[in-house]
């Protein structure tokens, strides 16, 4: 048995690199290992990779002395050559050599072992080194395991500690088990034993129901701990701690590595197809767009493209729930079964589907409902990571977040049925109400003061301090709006029915009674309507000004030149653009400040960028021409290179989790999201050049020469040929 009592034992990974050798680490303890005067006491030494036994030889030596403490030499131990003082106290696991384990176990430790010990690893390429110092002590004797432990995710394993039979169990007082965090230098608390009781509070909330000591075995002295449930971040060092009125004494488990369970190789698995299924086609349909086939054959391909990767990946997500955070895996399986609908929308083939009925009704559909049905998918997930804590809120904010959720249902549901009446400019606007309304539920999760954090500083105003981000927010998102509907119906001299004015006076009630509601909710809960005087105020300039559209709209004066027409059309699309700019601008930097210490604010900073970039998108009317080459190579990078790298991100973190034993990138959305937005906007550029391109050669011909252009067009850009 193993008889250690270690003060402080965390591990060091010591790199030393020789002759270009320079992926060969080796492991060792970074404090000093304290042994029992007779007892036992494991010097670790191991690396993570095996290495062939042909040319290897592994030496342990005494620092001071520089004594042979024990030697492997071509691919067996070599007691012969020990040091007389050593001899039959020290040998290698002979059967974990192969694995990489060189660490050996000194026994009936004696005061002259105290002092430096040197573990020399020699390959045919170079060597690496590491170093240890022990210590004795005369104190109580703990002993734990004889070798490093190896377990299985998701399975059970037992790390042991037994305390001198000597001692009688009714004299200990306390036994501490704790996890050793090597990256933060600190340790967590796993289980405490204390006046003859267990303390299962005591427990991180990662080990919360997952480790419990054999209470028959307590009165023998035996404090082992069943860890249950085993998960990749279990690796590393577990230290038992027991204390008696006059005496203390501890042992070091170490559980070295963390086997794949079924559900980590379910994971490879999938993300193993989708990375076959992505790479096997890529070539095919590549070639088959570039020669314009839209046969039979080939749809079947494209479906096959789209479809099946996306949802290998989607579940592949699904089940990293084991390792990964929830709002993480909520997020990016969306991305990816919500991506097929982007997909189609950008598809280079989506246009010369044949001429069929029902293939035309679906063409229609995907051309108006893609971008918000994406969104939607994205929005619903989004909310679905704070419907349980929305649910408990007992604030004094509560009222307030339940407008938010009706503002959220309501935009939704609102974008997507305009949208299929091709009111795109009226679909927008709902998205952007919603983006507003997310970063509300963003604020009441932030666990600050509320109005401090919702308030922009007014610096030259002493008669009020702050103004809420809920009264700049919607009079952007209206004057979007109203300047969308002026640039159609008064510079493109589009008609304007009822149907347009009465979906956009809807629009301003709303904001209307919003600001209203505001205004009585906020005055509530500060006390004091005087300081949100802005609400009214704004409401009342949402009517006058939507008015005063209407007037001159319906004036019969409504003529001015062809070249005033196109100065002022051009102006409207500069201030649209600044528009939807400053939206995105302020709901980014209130979501950073309001998610800011939020281990996972990374993400949330992330899908925000993309929710205005989906949310600029859905202005543009999908297009009949656009440059075939730069069209296909947006639309393999969508369906191919999105595949292929959140598979990869999928893999490569669960291997660097297993070999660490701690994550490598904290939030995958960080990653995830970055990469869909760059596919999503490199898709809107794409547009806009093709857009600003036709706009130069049509500005004389819609304006100069006054004519209307019949084509249908974009709210802020013309996207059709002529």
């Amino acid at each position: 048995m193993l008889r250690t009592d270690i003060v402080l034992f965390h591990t060091l990974t010591v790199l030393a690199f020789a002759d270009g050798h320079e992926g060969l680490h080796v492991h060792g303890p970074l404090g000093p290992v304290v042994a029992q005067l007779g007892g036992s006491v494991l010097l670790p030494c191991f690396i993570e990779s095996p290495l062939p036994l042909e040319g290897l030889q592994v030496e342990w030596r005494k620092k001071d002395s520089d004594s042979l403490v024990s030697l492997f030499q071509q691919g067996k131990s070599r007691p012969d050559l020990q040091s007389q003082v050593f001899k039959g106290r020290v040998d290698f696991f002979q059967d974990e050599l192969l694995k990489g384990n060189f660490s050996i176990l000194l026994k009936n430790v004696l005061l002259e072992d105290a002092g430096g010990y040197r573990c020399k690893v020699n390959t045919s390429q170079g060597f690496t080194e590491v170093m240890m110092e022990v210590r004795n002590i005369k104190y109580l004797v703990v002993t734990g395991a004889e070798r490093a432990i190896f377990a299985t995710a998701g399975k059970d394993v037992v790390l042991n500690c037994s305390v001198d039979p000597r001692v009688p169990a009714s004299e200990i007082e306390e036994v501490t088990w704790k996890k050793m965090d090597r990256e933060k230098q600190s340790d967590i608390s796993v289980l405490l034993y204390q006046d003859k009781r267990i303390y299962s509070d005591f427990s991180h909330e990662s080990y919360q129901d997952r480790v419990h000591f054999f209470s028959s075995e307590i009165p023998k002295g035996n404090f082992s701990l069943k860890l249950m449930n085993v998960r990749m971040e279990d690796k590393g060092e577990f230290v038992c701690e027991v204390h008696t009125r006059n005496m203390s004494g501890l042992t070091t488990v170490f559980l070295e590595r963390i086997g794949f369970s079924a559900l980590h190789v379910s994971i490879l698995a999938l993300c193993s197809v989708a990375l076959l299924l992505s790479m096997g086609l890529c070539l095919p349909a590549f070639h088959n767009l570039r020669r314009n086939v839209p046969n039979r054959k080939c749809m079947m391909m494209y479906a096959l493209l789209i479809l099946c990767p996306n949802i290998c990946v989607c579940a592949a997500f699904g089940l990293w729930s084991s390792e990964g955070i929830f709002s993480e895996v909520i997020i990016c399986s969306a991305v990816s079964i919500g991506r097929p609908i982007m997909l189609m929308k950008t598809a280079p083939y989506l246009d010369r589907l044949p001429c069929k009925n029902h293939l035309k009704h679906v063409q229609k559909v995907v051309k108006s409902l893609a971008v918000p049905l994406y969104y939607s998918i994205l929005a619903i997930a989004t909310c679905s990571v704070f419907f349980d804590k929305l649910l408990q809120a007992q604030t004094a904010y509560e009222h307030m977040i339940t407008l938010m959720a009706v503002v959220i249902t309501v935009s939704l549901i609102g974008a997507v049925i305009l949208a299929i009446f091709d009111l795109r400019m009226y679909s927008t606007v709902c998205l952007e109400t919603f983006n507003g309304a997310l970063l509300a539920i963003f604020l009441h999760q932030s666990r600050k003061d509320y109005f401090e954090l919702c308030s922009i500083r007014i610096v030259n105003n002493p008669c009020i301090d702050h103004i809420p981000i809920t009264a700049t927010l919607p009079p952007l998102i209206i004057s979007l709006m109203i300047l969308l509907f002026f640039q159609k119906h008064y510079f493109q001299r589009k008609p304007f029915r009822c149907l347009h004015i009465a979906v956009a006076s809807a629009f301003v009630i709303s904001y209307s009674l919003l600001d209203i509601s505001f205004f009585v909710l906020i005055g509530f809960i500060i006390r004091d309507f005087a300081t949100v005087w802005i609400f009214p105020v704004e409401s009342v300039i949402y009517i006058l000004a939507w008015l005063a559209v209407i007037c001159l709209l319906r004036s019969q004066r409504l003529g001015c030149c062809a070249q005033r027409r196109g100065l002022g059309y051009l102006c409207c699309v500069v201030i649209v653009m600044f528009l939807i700019i400053a939206i995105g601008a302020l709901c980014l930097h209130f979501s950073t400040e309001a998610m800011e210490h939020k281990k996972d604010h990374a993400g949330y900073v992330a899908l925000v960028v993309l929710l205005h970039v989906l949310a600029a998108t859905s202005l543009f009317k999908h297009p009949k021409h656009l440059p075939e080459f730069l069209h296909i190579m947006i639309y393999m990078f969508g369906s191919v290179g999105l595949v292929v790298l959140n598979s990869l991100i999928l893999v490569v973190e669960l291997f660097l989790k297993a070999g660490k034993g701690v994550r490598t990138v904290g939030d995958l959305r960080v990653i995830v999201l970055p990469f869909e937005t760059v596919f999503v906007l490199t898709w809107l550029a794409l547009l806009i050049c093709s857009a600003w391109k036709r706009l130069q050669v049509r500005i004389k011909k819609n304006f100069e020469d006054g004519k209307v252009a019949a084509a249908e067009e974009i709210e802020v850009l013309p996207v059709r040929s002529s």
